[in-house]
């Protein structure tokens, strides 16, 4: 009977499942619940272990074969695996997502922040395969990373590691939701994106056909050569490697791999967010880092929470 471990990537608009060989590949089976469609509350997790029981099944396999399952899911995380006020996910406020899936699923369960685990994954068998000591970034609705550190995935006092999304870089900037004011995602996200668009729609008739910006717009306006989206760019970029040199003085990694969806195929966003942080990075330190994109497109998130499982052997 072949071994097998299951995978939960948690998001505010998906939850990706998946059942794939223990010892490593390409999962057998994969399922995409609607976040929004869940129930709230533990009613949430009833549902997304059935889904993967019923991927194990549909696999061919019975569950005794699953060894373990790993879970990336969002945070911050308070007093173990217990969901903290995350942002994204109203109504799980306080579930604890590893005693929750383990009572479900009859199985040892890793839970990991997302970033964390597609760092994981990153390292192991994406864009940062060969090195190191890693910092992965995504970028997208917001930013946040994950780090490996000398070859161990680092979690910090209670698995939040790695919230660069909210170090202050301009205390007078835009208004997070976390509070306070220059975080760095409302000034380099997708959505600070959107929210630079929108105020500066006015200057750009390419802006002004859109009914809505998004990051997607942006982006498309800057490659067609937009003045007004040339712009933003160049501010969340330069903003972006501000915070990238950050990382790399308190780190010292030998990669930084950038991925979400603002930076999924952007090859040429990553030579002014190089420049800036070259600008803000020691020499020394910046000398020994190269960059990358990351290397498991969209699906990193569920190959990182497939990752962190097999950590459970």
């Amino acid at each position: 009977m072949q071994a097998a471990v299951v995978g939960i990537d948690i998001g505010g608009t998906k939850v990706a499942v998946g059942v794939a060989p223990w010892e490593g590949g390409e999962p057998w089976r994969t399922a995409r619940l609607e976040t929004a469609a869940l129930p709230p509350g533990e009613e949430a997790l009833d549902r997304i272990a059935a889904a993967a029981r019923e991927l194990v099944a549909a696999a061919g396999l019975p569950w005794q074969a699953v060894r373990g399952a790993g879970v990336g899911s969002p945070g911050p995380f308070r007093g173990g695996r217990r969901l903290y006020r995350p942002a994204n996910l109203p109504g799980w406020d306080g579930l604890d997502l590893e005693a929750g899936f383990q009572a479900r699923l009859g199985c040892p369960v890793r839970v990991e922040n997302d970033a964390n685990a597609a760092a994981w994954a990153e390292w192991r068998q994406g864009a940062g395969q060969g090195s190191r000591s890693l910092v992965f970034v995504t970028v997208s609705t917001g930013i946040g990373a994950g780090m490996v550190l000398d070859g161990r995935l680092y979690e910090g006092a209670e698995g939040n590691a790695g919230e660069i999304g909210h170090w202050v870089l301009d205390p007078k900037g835009p208004l997070c939701h976390c509070g306070r004011r220059g975080c760095l995602e409302t000034l380099a996200s997708g959505t600070a994106l959107a929210r630079m668009a929108a105020d500066r729609r006015a200057g750009s008739p390419y802006l002004q056909a859109v009914e809505r910006p998004t990051a997607r717009e942006v982006l498309a306006g800057w490659k067609a050569g937009d003045p007004v989206c040339t712009g933003i760019v160049e501010e969340a970029t330069y903003h972006l490697g501000w915070g990238l040199a950050l990382a790399i003085n308190a780190f010292n990694p030998d990669r930084i791999v950038l991925g979400g969806g603002v930076m999924l195929g952007s090859e040429r966003l990553l030579e002014p967010v190089r420049a800036a942080a070259q600008r803000f990075s020691l020499p020394s330190l910046y000398a020994a880092v190269s960059f990358r994109l990351a290397g498991l497109g969209p699906e990193s998130g569920l190959a990182g929470a497939l990752a962190v499982g097999r950590l459970l052997e």
